[in-house]
């Protein structure tokens, strides 16, 4: 893992401390930091008493292409969105307004027949059968996608497994857990690719 995705909360962190004592000093000092680590890029808010102090785009988005960043720019954040969307549900969940054990076409109505079984708590924990259209080559990762083109393709897949095979293998697994010398961890097998 590159050491720049640990010192990016550290970074935020002092910018907002040196922002909110003196905005001239975070340009140099958000130069200095990107230059430290090696950071081509950064779209930069700091908020102070819900208002913004300094919006500003640092360096490039795209190296090859030389383009800049600015304000504006969005960038993919990859995996790290994953727990903040779970934790985002889990506050849901929390407040009563989504269930864990509400079949996902409660909020997806449009979706396929194949979805009907799958559950929130599916989703959270990637066994749904609900195929990864990035990893699986099955989306030209060159192009943009709006949210509402990759939901109507992710409806089209096939599910790569059923739902109940899941959650039978998950039981046997929790069993053979149990059942196991020390309570040590042993996988008996692992779910399709």
């Amino acid at each position: 893992m590159k050491p720049h995705k640990f010192v990016i909360p550290f970074i935020l962190l002092c910018v907002s401390t040196v922002a909110a004592q003196n905005p001239n000093q975070v340009d140099a000092y958000v130069a200095a930091e990107m230059k430290a680590q090696q950071i081509p890029g950064v779209s930069l808010a700091v908020v102070k008493d819900g208002k913004p102090v300094l919006v500003k785009g640092y360096g490039l988005a795209n190296v090859e292409h030389q383009v800049a960043v600015t304000a504006e720019t969005v960038f993919q954040s990859g995996s790290v969105g994953k727990q903040f969307t779970a934790m985002a549900v889990m506050m849901l969940v929390e407040e009563g307004k989504i269930g864990l054990d509400d079949p996902i076409t409660k909020y997806f109505p449009d979706g396929p027949e194949s979805w009907k079984k799958i559950k929130v708590r599916n989703l959270l924990s990637h066994t749904s059968g609900i195929p990864d259209y990035e990893t699986g080559h099955l989306v030209d990762l060159h192009k943009e996608y709006s949210e509402a083109d990759l939901l109507k393709f992710a409806e089209t897949l096939p599910l790569d497994f059923a739902r109940r095979e899941v959650e039978v293998q998950q039981h046997r697994i929790r069993i053979a857990r149990n059942h196991h010398p020390q309570g040590q961890r042993r996988v008996l097998w692992r779910l399709p690719a």
